[in-house]
């Protein structure tokens, strides 16, 4: 009992820090990275981790409830800027500027993080003639390139040899979270002079002082139940008292996780993107990952002891 409530603890202390807000400037790069990206769940293919196979030395050992097998609880919040150029960059942030748009998303996850080896490429469309020349992936902007040009392939097969030497394939682990967990996300747009979003509380304050307007959404990653479903907040309209209420049904539903009535299933939840990209190298890594569910070695029991 002690242990949930210093979880419980540590819980309200991480949503205090992101669903309130923090005191960081927006700084995106134009070749944004090295950052969480939350995506929407599906599903997984579960195969026996290490620690569930039977030797001659040792028994096989019980898997145990999901929640088990699920080692790390984290809140990782990630903003998107989208220019009106269409692309989209990623970085913190604390004021907006009027007429940008932004999307704040904050996720409370219980998750395994498994290594996804993938393939990548990168071409771009040269100014002379524009034809996409293949080019180093963490090449940077010239002049030779229109500007947003960008063309990723990504396979997790392993390439031809004369794929790689046509597309110069580089390989990749990408850390790919796998699990349950809930999200909260905003989608506004800035209407005021300036606005602060650093966080899902002070977005709902800001759009009720007419700086913002947006919508809101909370949603589970893998967990269901009659509980849940009476917990979800059904407004969708963004202002502080929604803000507030998507707060408060995020701690209602995280309680309700070790019910009897609640049900779990293990559900891709999210990724890091290790090197530099913007969303077209996030939407080609994720087509790639949803082609063919990914594999999650589940641990065992012996794991956690």
């Amino acid at each position: 009992m002690k242990k949930w409530k210093n979880m419980n603890k540590l819980w309200c202390v991480l949503c205090a820090m992101c669903l309130t807000g923090c005191s960081t400037v927006f700084a995106p790069k134009a070749e944004s990275g090295y950052t969480y990206v939350p995506i929407d769940p599906f599903a997984v293919q579960t195969v026996p981790g290490d620690s569930c196979k039977e030797t001659p030395t040792r028994a096989k050992t019980p898997q145990g409830t999901l929640l088990q097998a699920l080692p790390d609880n984290a809140v990782r919040m990630l903003i998107e800027r989208f220019n009106a150029s269409g692309t989209v960059t990623y970085g913190p942030a604390k004021l907006g500027a009027k007429g940008e748009s932004y999307r704040v998303t904050v996720d409370y996850i219980n998750a395994d993080t498994i290594n996804f080896r993938i393939w990548l490429s990168k071409s771009m469309r040269r100014t002379t003639d524009g034809v996409y020349e293949t080019v180093p992936l963490l090449s940077p902007q010239d002049s030779r390139y229109f500007y947003n040009s960008e063309l990723y392939r990504v396979t997790r097969d392993t390439p031809t040899d004369s794929d790689l030497k046509q597309f110069q394939y580089s390989e990749f682990n990408i850390p790919v979270y796998v699990g349950i967990g809930l999200r909260v996300s905003a989608n506004v747009e800035v209407v005021g002079a300036s606005a602060n979003i650093s966080g899902i509380g002070v977005i709902g304050a800001e759009a009720e002082a007419e700086r913002v307007k947006g919508s809101l959404v909370v949603q589970t990653l893998g967990i269901n139940g009659k509980s849940i479903s009476a917990a979800l907040p059904i407004q969708s309209e963004l202002n502080r008292t929604t803000a507030q209420n998507a707060i408060v049904s995020v701690g209602s539903i995280k309680a309700l996780l070790y019910a009897d009535d609640t049900t779990v299933v293990p559900r891709v939840v999210g990724l890091y993107l290790p090197f530099p990209g913007g969303k077209p190298l996030v939407n080609a890594i994720i087509s790639e990952l949803s082609k063919k569910r990914v594999e999650w070695p589940r641990p065992c029991q012996m794991s956690f002891k």
